[in-house]
């Protein structure tokens, strides 16, 4: 009984493990030893520190919560607004929202994308592959990995990055030194204009002289396209000039009345259902565990396992005796089954038993005082009938004999 109930746990937890494998989406790295760039983050890669400000020079701010068509409904008004986001998304927007977005920008407001490309925070440890099509498809600017000759492994490993403005523009104004922070390897990118896109350079990295800092129009609005996602984050907007390049922006694109919108949905902290976030939740995952545990500690505890069915089973002598008696009533003729019935008991009234001619098997029952004439009568016309190959009922001679054996 004991190693049935371990087959059948082995076969559940196989069928169970296969059917998580196929069908359930797998739940994202945990999070929660990392900071998230959020509104409401303390941690170093987070923005509270620059929401906090923001509301203390009465700036008015919104943590966007929902998908971006919820943008328009977000801020009393619809132009001069300034929204953040951060990439690469943990909740990547999709196609529907990317057309929305664009529309928004261009209706007058600006948008700050804070991407990941040259610096590696640790929030990107899952990146989301298609990063780079939706940076394209909204800036016009294609970013390919960059393939140095001689590698400088002192830069590589460097856990900073000093960035330097560009030419003279609002935007930089009073800027001389931007700095970016990174948790591990800074990498090598290059960013391309597409033909039809006229973008403008802001700022370049100090050791290579590649752009970090795009602003690129679109429609009434604009983009800022920053491949370092680190400068306005908790730990590093109080280095360098990273307080004033971010009051330049603030200044130069928000109008009066305007608000500057933090994109905290994108980055895991949403406020409608999303059955992608449902699934891969690990505490959804968690609750399954116990109750399948529960569920096979019930079975195989509590429930008492089906026995084994042996292959030999023999047959009751009763039912063998039913089989025999219906073959013969279905094989042997009525009148022949009433003769052999009567001279069975004929020959079980004598004593001899030395066989003897036909007619002496009668002698014991006609001598017998016991027996009446009407029962002895009934008998010999029930075996002429025989005989005779005569119809005999059966049921009456079975209870005649019975009759007859309790007096003889």
């Amino acid at each position: 009984m004991i190693k049935e109930r371990l087959l059948v746990l082995v076969l559940a937890a196989g069928a169970l493990g296969l059917f998580y494998i196929l069908f359930f989406p797998k739940p994202q790295p945990d999070s929660s030893g990392m900071g998230l760039p959020l509104s409401t983050e303390s941690r170093p890669e987070g923005y509270l520190a620059i929401s906090r400000w923001l509301t203390q020079q009465r700036i008015p701010t919104a943590s966007l919560r929902y998908r971006y068509d919820h943008l328009p409904s977000l801020v009393p008004k619809s132009t001069g607004n300034l929204l953040i986001i951060s990439m690469p998304e943990r909740v990547p927007a999709r196609a529907a929202e990317m057309t929305a977005l664009e529309s928004w920008v261009d209706r007058g407001n600006t948008l700050l994308i804070m991407a990941a490309i040259v610096d590696t925070p640790l929030w990107i440890l899952a990146p989301d592959a298609s990063v780079n099509e939706r940076l394209e498809h909204l800036t016009g600017l294609h970013v390919e990995d960059a393939r140095a000759k001689n590698l400088d492994f002192k830069a590589l490993m460097a856990d900073r990055l000093e960035i330097l403005p560009r030419g003279a523009h609002p935007l930089i104004s009073g800027v001389q030194h931007i700095t970016a922070i990174s948790s591990l390897p800074l990498r090598r990118a290059q960013l391309h204009g597409r033909n039809d896109t006229m973008p403008l350079e802001l700022a370049a990295r100090k050791d290579s002289g590649d752009p970090t800092l795009w602003l690129v129009r679109h429609g009434a609005g604009q983009i800022l396209l920053s491949t370092v996602a680190s400068p306005f984050s908790n730990g590093a907007v109080a280095l360098s000039d990273n307080a004033r390049l971010l009051a330049n922006i603030i200044s130069w694109c928000r109008a009066a009345g305007g608000a500057v919108i933090f994109d905290d949905a994108h980055q895991g902290a949403t406020s409608y259902y999303d059955g992608q976030a449902f699934f891969a939740d690990p505490r959804l995952h968690r609750t399954l565990v116990w109750i399948v545990l529960l569920w096979l500690a019930l079975v195989l505890g509590a429930l008492p396992l089906r026995t084994a069915r042996r292959m030999w089973q023999p047959i009751d002598e009763t039912a063998y005796v039913e089989a025999s008696a219906r073959y013969f009533a279905a094989v042997v003729p009525p009148n022949a089954t009433a003769q052999r019935l009567i001279e069975s008991f004929l020959r079980g009234l004598r004593t001899e038993t030395v066989p003897g001619p036909q007619s002496a098997l009668w002698e014991p029952f006609d001598a017998d005082p016991r027996v009446s004439a009407a029962q002895r009568h009934a008998l010999h016309t029930l075996y002429e009938r025989a005989c005779a190959g005569k119809s005999v009922d059966l049921v009456r001679l079975q209870n005649l004999l019975v009759q007859l054996r309790r007096i003889a």
